[in-house]
């Protein structure tokens, strides 16, 4: 399973809430979010300035 599909598979379980994500997830959930969150901006950041993964 890919991060993507896991973020998305806890998304489902809490409504797409992040206040029900925040009080009803385990920490571990709630760390796989917003770590994915965080790949995401940062990739999106990179590929703004033009800079690819390397």
């Amino acid at each position: 399973m890919t991060e993507k599909e896991k973020v998305q598979e806890i998304a489902n379980k809490y409504g797409s809430s992040l206040g029900k994500l925040s009080n009803e997830a385990t920490a571990k959930e709630v760390k796989t979010v917003f770590k994915f969150f965080a790949d995401e901006a940062n990739r999106k950041q990179r590929e703004l300035v033009g800079l690819k993964n390397k």
